[in-house]
């Protein structure tokens, strides 16, 4: 793929553009943009919770107000890319991060908070497809194994590095509540840089609009390793709310510890731990790393559930780390299947399924958590739901085994496609 694309500003640095995979590096940055805004607000969320004096239900509603506006951007303009340019849809994305981060920074209550969260999903939702799409595009090898793998490291990794940044800047700056969100506006501004530099690789531009709203079709042939792939998405997009709303405020009220960046730091520990697995299991592939990822999820989930009562944060650090291995591999097989079995013709129709299943996985321990945390308590609210993901594990883990995947997975590239 070549880099050129056209001409890039003058004033661009040549480094930008420099190297056969340079332009998929930039476009895997700009993905991981909008992770790295949406993890800025976690650690705050204790905060809030005392600034704003809501409850811990409405902190979960709050928290899930991301999914409709993800749905909202993936579903109606994300199919719009192939006509009007997939750097298009990119800058959009970055856009609504940097407004996003605005919101927050100044938002005077909890409504502009959820305001905040839903538009940090319009973000996501114009960014996750479309980048990677033309990350598959921009990858010299086109080895779709190697793009999935990156995209899922890029979210997590992005993710990490966001929490413990953000809960550095809660624990020793003056006025972090606005001050923190400057770090996804610098972040975007350097992404919509280097997508100005990148190869613009939708191939419909200008055509006739064909859809409004983003189609969800599977063939019959691969529904069956279709079901695996959204239950390894949904399992670990379930665990990603699941201690992403669970473990701030555990830190805080159940351990007694009040400093934002530990709280920060046991987060970051379980996205970071999620993102170095990708890089460090290259070589186990779609099934197989279900059949792996899936009883190592389930031991993890097992030991969470088990130290909850304990209020030990050794053993919640040493169990953040499991859940991030076990997260990471099992993310990285559900990605690579899902990549795997779709067709350059109803690709985007399957890729709409499968983040759907994994966005709304998301918003259900999330709500659950929050709205029963105030009843039974929030370790015990974590322990509900901790053994509920599971037992749901636990049957995955079943139904992967018996459901037999196409021949193949060990990363070919995929035949290039001419452009139109």
């Amino acid at each position: 793929m070549s880099e050129s694309g056209g001409r890039p500003p003058a004033l661009l640095p040549a480094l930008l553009r420099r190297g056969p995979r340079t332009s998929f590096r930039w476009t895997a940055y700009a993905l991981g943009v909008t992770a790295f805004a949406a993890a800025i607000p976690t650690p705050l969320y204790p905060t809030y919770e005392h600034q704003f004096d809501f409850s811990s239900g409405v902190l979960g509603l709050m928290f899930a107000a991301y999914t409709p506006g993800v749905f909202l951007t993936l579903f109606f303009v994300a199919p719009q890319a192939e006509r009007i340019g997939r750097k298009n849809l990119l800058y959009l994305g970055l856009g609504f991060t940097i407004l996003s981060a605005g919101i927050f920074a100044f938002a005077p209550n909890v409504l502009g908070l959820a305001l905040g969260r839903f538009v940090a999903g319009l973000a996501v939702g114009a960014t996750t497809s479309v980048a990677t799409a033309a990350m598959t595009d921009l990858e010299p090898r086109r080895d779709q194994h190697h793009v999935a793998r990156v995209a899922v490291a890029a979210n997590f990794g992005a993710f990490a590095i966001g929490v413990l940044l953000s809960g550095y800047f809660v624990s020793h700056v003056a006025d972090p509540t606005q001050l923190v969100f400057l770090l996804p506006v610098l972040a975007s501004l350097v992404g919509i840089l280097a997508v100005s530099v990148t190869p613009e690789t939708a191939t419909a531009l200008g055509e006739a609009r064909s859809r409004w709203i983003q189609r969800i079709s599977v063939p019959a042939s691969v529904r069956a390793p279709f079901w695996v792939a959204v239950g390894g998405i949904a399992a670990c997009y379930s665990i990603y709310g699941l201690f992403a709303a669970l473990v701030p405020s555990y830190v805080r009220t159940v351990l007694g510890i009040a400093s934002p960046l530990s709280a920060g730091g046991i987060v970051a520990l379980m996205f970071g731990t999620a993102a170095l697995t990708q890089l460090a299991t290259s070589q186990i592939r779609d099934r197989r790393a279900l059949l792996v990822g899936f009883p190592v999820l389930l031991g993890a989930l097992v030991a969470f559930v088990l130290i909850l009562p304990f209020a030990s944060w050794v053993l919640l650090v040493l169990v953040a780390a499991a859940l991030g291995g076990a997260v990471g591999l099992t993310f990285m097989g559900s990605a690579t299947l899902s990549d795997r079995i779709a067709s350059e013709e109803d690709r985007g129709e399957l890729l709409a399924g499968y983040y759907l299943g994994g966005y709304l996985a998301l918003a259900v321990p999330t709500i659950g958590v929050a709205e029963s945390s105030d009843l039974i308590g929030l370790a015990n609210a974590g322990i509900l739901f901790g053994v509920i993901l599971a037992f749901a594990v636990a049957v995955l883990y079943w139904r992967c085994y018996r459901t037999p995947t196409p021949p193949g997975g060990g990363g070919q590239p995929r035949s290039v496609r001419k452009r139109a």
